[in-house]
């Protein structure tokens, strides 16, 4: 959201996908104003061509809005990953092409972030092979995008569902599934601006099937109540058949978890913890 008042809401986190001619679209759109007789309908005042894209399978892509700049990262329509900028005041967007191609998989989308000193992080193209990683050597500024290929150097050599996010003090997180499809754990990474170096935030995973299982989760999200919130399913194989036991817990700060009853969890959280089950589904 880019502002609020009494009659209009404008939305600038929108991006459609044309297949026809394979246009990623930039939308600006605007609900009606409030009334009996308004639609709720949001209507485009504006669309930015951004580029053509890949659109034989679907795969999931990013956009960013931060301060005056807006970044998305993407797969053009050769299936390369690229990533276009430009300022909030411009219409015409940036183009980097990054040295990573898109097969045929629908796991393999790409996720970005930036650092509280503007440089940019961006991550995808992986199902269970080593990490794929970029980080831009100046802030802002797509076209100093380098391979960078490494965090820990541990753990990543069999990486999927990569997400940046942020922790209670703002300091930017990785997490990631190091493993297979019922058989993995998900370590969490946190960065130092001042060294550019990344280390494990927990001593341990977050979760941990014991080679039996993997967590499946959404999450963590912050809430109103200013708590992180992650729900998941454990699954025993790659059948999604195989996921049992709908599971629940908050933190303050992602590293002291409690359950829905209030009790502490340790973590790694482990499919013996009976406390985090909210429904046990089999």
């Amino acid at each position: 959201m880019v502002n609020i008042n009494e009659n209009i809401v404008l939305c600038v986190e929108r991006i459609w996908i044309r297949f026809a001619p394979l246009l990623l679209m930039f939308h600006f759109s605007a609900f009606g104003e409030s009334g009996e007789n308004a639609s709720s309908e949001p209507q485009v005042l504006q669309a930015l061509e951004i580029d053509k894209v890949w659109s034989g399978h679907p795969v999931g892509f990013h956009l960013l809005t931060h301060g005056q700049y807006q970044f998305a990262a993407y797969y053009d329509a050769e299936r390369q990953m690229a990533v276009a900028s430009r300022k909030l005041d411009e219409t015409t967007w940036n183009k980097k092409i990054l040295p990573s191609k898109l097969g045929w998989d629908s796991h393999n989308y790409v996720t970005m972030a930036l650092d509280r000193e503007g440089f940019i992080h961006v991550s995808g193209n992986m199902h269970g092979i080593p990490l794929v990683y970029f980080r831009s050597a100046e802030p802002y500024n797509i076209q100093t995008l380098e391979p960078a290929h490494k965090m820990t150097g541990d753990a990543e050599q069999r990486v999927t569902y990569p997400r940046f996010l942020q922790d209670a003090q703002g300091n930017l997180l990785f997490t990631y599934r190091d493993g297979g499809s019922g058989n993995g754990n998900n370590p969490i990474n946190i960065y130092d601006e001042k060294t550019r170096i990344w280390k494990r935030f927990l001593d341990v995973p977050l979760f941990d099937g014991k080679g039996e299982m993997n967590a499946y989760f959404s999450g963590p999200l912050k809430g109103p109540d200013n708590l992180f919130h992650i729900a998941w399913m454990w699954r025993d194989t790659p059948d999604c058949a195989t996921n049992h036991d709908i599971s629940y817990m908050k933190s303050p700060d992602l590293k002291h978890w409690i359950s829905p009853g209030g009790k502490i969890i340790p973590i790694p959280v482990t499919p013996d913890n009976k406390d985090v089950i909210v429904d046990p589904a089999p």
